[in-house]
């Protein structure tokens, strides 16, 4: 199917409009009523492919900005030192624009996925399922020994989050970013237990599954050599996760500075889940990366698990992009 017929598939199940709307309501509810109107005139038709989401997006701005109707605000009063009751106002509609301005450029790369990625994709995500459920059938089938003991182990499982796969989909991946010395060469991804998918969109080869296996199994060679259970492998990109979940994160803040202070053309994505988000490690690693601008990625998944601690019990807030 060619890629333009898909993307008009993907649009016609809600209106761009819509959907906006709907990621409003969750991100900001009172800001609703400016983004609609401004969404009314700026907005005439769907717009066709990732071009005619661009062709909106600063049109849609300047709208958006000239919706906004703030109450007469007493004069000469700061809401804090230095800073005027004006521009915090000011700040609060750039905080509204730049929200949906990235929600629209996000609409707009999705509309760029070709056929061939995304039957890359849902291949990806069958293979994850296919390795996880292999992964689980040896701690359940006791085929994992040491000696004529069974080794039941937990069996990390990324079950429900195979659609991470397209985290990697556009990376610098694959033997092209691999040289001839073994040095990698391409984009890091800094995965934690439960990103399988990842690990194997990073070097899409048989050879990443008989890695995963081994490792799982504690086998001698590559990626740990039997001292962990865990899996990654530099040479291809994939950093090794850590059992203290955020010292990934910190690692990939570290590397993305080098990438900057090298001038490399390169980028590293931290995966991490709401649990991982009350950690300080997190915090400092995504501090310093936004005040640097470093070219870091970080990815949340809100699967809910946190080790079976319930979302309400380790977390105040309610969307964690707030966190």
């Amino acid at each position: 199917m060619p890629t333009e017929r898909l993307a008009e598939d993907r649009s016609t199940a809600a209106s761009l409009k819509d959907r906006l709307l709907a990621f409003v309501a969750e991100r900001m509810p009172f800001a609703m009523p400016v983004v609609a109107a401004a969404a009314a005139v700026a907005i005439k038709r769907e717009p066709v492919g990732s071009d005619g989401i661009e062709a909106l997006r600063g049109a849609f701005a300047r709208q958006l900005r000239k919706s906004v109707k703030w109450p007469e605000v007493p004069a000469g009063i700061e809401v804090a030192p230095g800073v005027s009751i004006d521009a915090r106002l000011a700040q609060g509609v750039e905080e509204v624009v730049d929200l949906c301005d990235g929600w629209l450029q996000r609409e707009a790369i999705a509309r760029t996925l070709t056929g061939e990625e995304r039957i890359e994709i849902l291949r990806g995500m069958i293979l994850t399922r296919a390795v996880d459920t292999r992964l689980k059938m040896f701690f359940t089938g006791s085929e994992v020994r040491y000696g004529n003991t069974p080794f039941q182990g937990k069996g990390f499982r990324s079950l429900g989050q195979e659609a991470i796969y397209a985290a990697a989909i556009r990376l610098r991946r694959g033997p092209a970013w691999r040289a001839a010395s073994g040095e990698w060469q391409g984009d890091v991804v800094a995965p934690i237990i439960r990103d399988l998918g990842a690990a194997l969109a990073m070097r899409p080869e048989p050879e990443t599954v008989r890695m995963v296996l081994n490792a799982q199994m504690g086998k001698a060679g590559p990626p740990m050599d039997g001292r962990d259970l865990h899996v990654g492998d530099l040479t291809w990109g994939i950093l090794p996760a850590a059992a203290p979940l955020s010292i990934s994160s910190l690692t990939a803040a570290g590397m993305a500075m080098g990438f900057v202070r090298r001038r490399e053309d390169r980028v590293v994505v931290s995966f991490i889940g709401e649990g991982g988000t009350s950690l300080g490690e997190w915090h400092e690693a995504i501090n310093l990366c936004a005040a640097h601008r470093l070219p870091a990625i970080f990815c949340l998944q809100n699967n809910q698990t946190a080790l079976s601690t319930p979302v309400r019990e380790q977390s105040a807030v309610r969307v964690f992009a707030d966190k």
